[in-house]
Parts: C-alpha cells; structure tokens; sequence
C-alpha cells in the first residue's frame, strides 16, 4: 500500500488455543485476566471468505482481501501484511467499505471504490477473484477495562475488545469443513496507547501459557489447508497409510508449494533473511518429494512443473547463499577487534551488491507472467486427485506393484538409512573425510530427512527421536559447507588486503576443523545400533 497515504491501522494481539475451555474460565469470570474486568460476552457468527486471483497474487505481494457476512451487512476489507511481535501483536493497516449489493465481487472492477483504488496498483480491473479461504466464526466478544475500584465508576473506558473465536475452515464456500481452530484476539480500542496492549497481552499469556501467533487468520487457514490431502476427514492433518504414492507426494507438494507462497512477500520487502531462507526451505523439500517419488506420475505430466520448481529454486539459493555468507562475515566483524575486520569492509560490500543483483534476478521471476503460470497450474495440479498418476491399481492376473504408503515407504526408509550409513567406511579411515565427500553425506542425510519428515505423522515419538538425531547431525554438515563456501568467496574476492583475507580464511578453517570433529561424533550416534532400533520400531508402525 502506498506508505504515503494515511490509511486506518488495525492494532491486535492474537493467541492460538489447543484447549477452548480457556474460553469458558475468561466467559465466566470478570476477572479471569489480573488487573483487569471482562464484560458480558456478545455473540457474533460470521462468514469470512476471503478472496484472490487464481495465482494468489494478492498474498504474494502482501496484501489480504477479506469479504465478511453477518447478520446484517456484508462488509469488504483489505488488510496490509503484517508481521507479529514477541508476544503476537500485529499493526497493519486495514481499510473496510460495506458492499451496498450483497453479492461477492467477481472481478477486481467490482469492488468498492476506495478497496479498489487501493489494489488498483496491483489487478487489472477484469482480474478474476476467487475464494481461496473460508473461516466460519463463532465468536464471543468481551469488553476489556481497567480494575475499577470498589465504588465501580460506570464510566471506565473500554481499553480493548477480547474476541474468542471459534473457527470451522473450508476450501471453498459450499464445501465441507475440513478442520476447526481456536484463537483468541484482542483488539486495541482507538486513542488507546499500545503499550496497555502489551501489557494485556504479557497477563493472558502469563495466566493462560497461551502461544502468540505469528500467522493471520488466512495464513493459519491456508496452511491448515494445504496439510489436508483431498478426501480426508475433519481435521486430518498429513498423509495415510492407505495413500497412493502419487497422492502422498501430491498432499506433500501441496503444503510445500503454500509456504513457499506464505513467505513470499516476506521474500520481496522484508529485511529478514529468514523468510528467503524459509521460501527456500519449502521449494527444496518440493523438488526432493519430486526427486524420491516422481515415479509415481507420468514423465509428460509433471516435467514442465518440476522445471519451474527448479529454475525457482535456483534463484532462492543464489540470494540465500549470500545472505549466508555475508551473515557469517558480519558477525566475524562484530566479534573482531583487528583492524582487518574493518579492511574486509570492500569484500562485504561487493557480497551486498551481488545479493541485490540476485534478489533483482528473484523478484524479476516472481512478477513474471511465466511464474504467475506456473503458481496457478501447480496449486490446481496439487488439488486435482489422481492428475498424471500412474494406475498401480492391481488387475486379476497381472503382477501387483506396491504403490500405497504403508508398502513403499518402509523399505525405501531402510534404503535411504543404508545409503547415510554407507559412510561409514570414511570416518573409520585416519585420514579426514574430503569435504566433497561430506558435502555427498550432507544430500544422502538431506533425502533420509526429508523422507521422514514427509511420513512424521506416521511414525510415532521413535520416528520425532530418529529425526531429531538426524537434523542435529544435518546442522554440522550445513554449518560446515557454509563454512567452505564462505572461504571460497573470500579466496576469489577483491579489495581487502591479503593479510585481512588470510585471517578470515584462517577463522573458516578453525571452524571447519572443529566441525569435522562434531559431525563426527553426532554420525557415530546416528548409526549406532540404538538408534537403528528406534527407525526399525517407527518403520513398523506403517
């Protein structure tokens, strides 16, 4: 949104509930929060659908679109991206206009002036809108005011609104309810100092260990969402047993490809590296399920996605790379007192300029009609059932294939343990293991991980212990290729003094000499009989 233009700005605190009696206890008590006095609870049921282009566009530049029915009016809002403090409290700007018809806007044309204005800079008015969240709410909403004192001043202003929502999700807007959710938000009143926020926020998480939340409701709802494979029942989070591979890997790439979505305007203005890293994250376990399961589809119908996931995640890597290396060396400065952190001034500066250049390169591809393509098409191949699979179903007389997760998944565990253990035979030589030999551990480790990962939900607590071993043995190679990487780039950089070079160069191999040792004993532990037991015991469970 235009940073020029005053806009009205929503301040709230939001907080994910496992256990909705918490609602009962802040309904029932006045003074269920210290400090503070509830009102009597009004009752509110509302239908939100929220809306966007086929290829997200709106989400993907930051921007939410939220069409909300009640009782009497129906009412259009748009709502800037927000990012979460520490304790879950949002600022984000958010301007509503009542729709005079009540019929959903179908086109950006049709929506009402001032939203329309607004999105005007990023749709075309025949741009096409379509519901890709709906939350049913059931929501109490209580008065929030100050403790008064015993002679109880009837004029004690109302601080907040405390709203306990109970939200039943769907896909689509006649469409079954796929999950339901609970979540509280509090609303800060207008002319009100946020810091009284704050301090409401610090008590319920206090008094209820409730968790802040760092999504929006849309965010929460499209990654619920993206976790329910079609077909599934309420609330049904992850794969089956009983899946054809084709479909496990299909409810994978559908999960994966929304976070990659989720984090992509993080990706185009935040500072944060961490939402590049997590973009890239999701695209790389996208391309690995294609990798270890793609037998399952016909070659002709995913070829043209798997090349676009990959050209995408080449651009990712190229700027998370560098945000890496230049992570590293700016800490190294920090830590330094030598005059040659200061001298490597011109080799961070080059790295800076480099990553700008890759990050022009990313967001060239993200606006591009090509990408727009592709974001449309995979989500409606993720979500079509049984596109491009393979038919394994078993004929009277013919060979039976495996194909379900419960007959594929076991042994293929086994062969990805076999292929991580394999290594065995370097680190029982003297010598130390070539670090090209480790950065081949480092991708067998990443396709073990990845792997059981995908299946966590059917492995059990042995399962959660053997990845846990795994992502701490994982973390050692990465922190050690990053670190190889990072000498690289000095070795070929330019502008500081050799002896500045020299001296980080010897840092990196401090490092990685430390790391060796580490991954070492973290390997050792990961194909210890143990810990082979525990695979054999989560494995069994499929």
């Amino acid at each position: 949104m235009d940073n020029q233009t005053e806009h009205p700005v929503e301040v709230e605190a939001k907080f994910t509930v496992s256990n909705p009696k918490i609602f009962e206890e802040l309904v029932k008590r006045r003074s269920a929060l210290p400090g503070y006095r509830l009102g009597q609870p009004l009752h509110r049921v509302v239908q939100d659908i929220y809306l966007d282009t086929p290829d997200y566009r709106l989400l993907r530049l930051g921007y939410q679109l939220r069409l909300r029915i009640g009782e009497s009016q129906w009412v259009m809002a748009v709502k800037s991206r927000g990012v979460a403090s520490e304790i879950g409290i949002y600022r984000r700007i958010e301007i509503e206009a009542p729709l005079d018809e009540k019929r959903r806007p179908e086109r950006a044309g049709d929506l009402p002036g001032q939203i329309g204005a607004v999105l005007a800079a990023v749709l075309d008015r025949r741009s096409q809108l379509v519901p890709v969240c709906v939350i049913d709410q059931t929501r109490k909403v209580l008065e929030v005011t100050a403790t008064t004192p015993a002679h109880k001043r009837p004029e004690a202003r109302v601080l907040s609104l405390l709203s306990l929502d109970e939200m039943c999700i769907r896909q689509e807007v006649e469409g079954p309810i796929l999950a339901r959710a609970y979540e509280i938000e509090v609303e800060l009143a207008k002319d009100v100092d946020v810091a009284e926020l704050q301090v409401i926020a610090a008590r319920l998480i206090g008094a209820y260990s409730l968790e802040p939340s760092h999504a929006s409701k849309l965010e929460r709802g499209l990654a619920i969402l993206s976790r329910h494979p079609a077909n599934s029942p309420e609330n049904w989070q992850g794969l089956q047993r009983e899946m054809p591979m084709a479909e496990a890997c299909r409810a994978i790439w559908n999960e994966q490809f929304m976070l990659l979505l989720l984090n992509e305007a993080g990706a185009r203005f935040s500072a944060d590296p961490e939402y590049v890293h997590d973009a890239r994250v999701s695209i790389r376990r996208a391309r690995a399920a294609a990798r270890i399961y793609q037998n399952y589809f016909k070659p002709k119908a995913i070829r043209t996605h798997l090349k676009r996931l990959r050209r995408t995640a080449r651009l990712f890597g190229a700027v998370r790379d560098l945000d890496v290396a230049i992570g590293k060396l700016q800490s190294y400065q920090a830590r330094t007192r030598r005059k040659s952190a200061g001298d490597l001034k011109t080799t961070l500066d080059e790295w800076i300029a480099k990553r700008a250049a890759a990050h022009a390169e990313l967001i060239k591809w993200l606006d591009s009609a090509q990408y727009a393509e592709f974001v449309g098409e995979f989500l409606q191949f993720c979500r079509r059932p049984n596109a491009g699979a393979v038919d394994f179903r078993p004929a009277p007389g013919a060979e039976t294939t495996p194909f379900q997760v419960r007959h594929v998944v076991p042994p293929m565990l086994l062969s990805n343990f076999a292929n991580v253990r394999a290594y065995e035979v370097w680190f029982d030589l003297a010598d130390e293991v070539p670090v090209e030999t480790l950065h081949r551990l480092r991708i067998e480790c990443k396709y073990l991980r990845y792997n059981l990962e995908f299946m966590l939900s059917l492995l059990g607590p042995d399962g959660a212990e053997v990845v846990a071993l795994l992502r701490k043995l994982q973390d050692d190679l990465g922190d050690l290729n990053d670190a190889v990487v990072s000498s690289q780039m000095i070795a070929a950089g330019s502008g500081a003094s050799e002896s500045s070079l020299s001296q980080y160069g010897r840092t990196q191999e401090k490092l990685i000499a430390s790391l060796r040792k580490q991954l070492q004993a973290d390997f050792v532990c990961f194909v210890a009989e143990e810990n082979r037991v525990r695979l054999l015991t989560a494995i069994a469970g499929l």
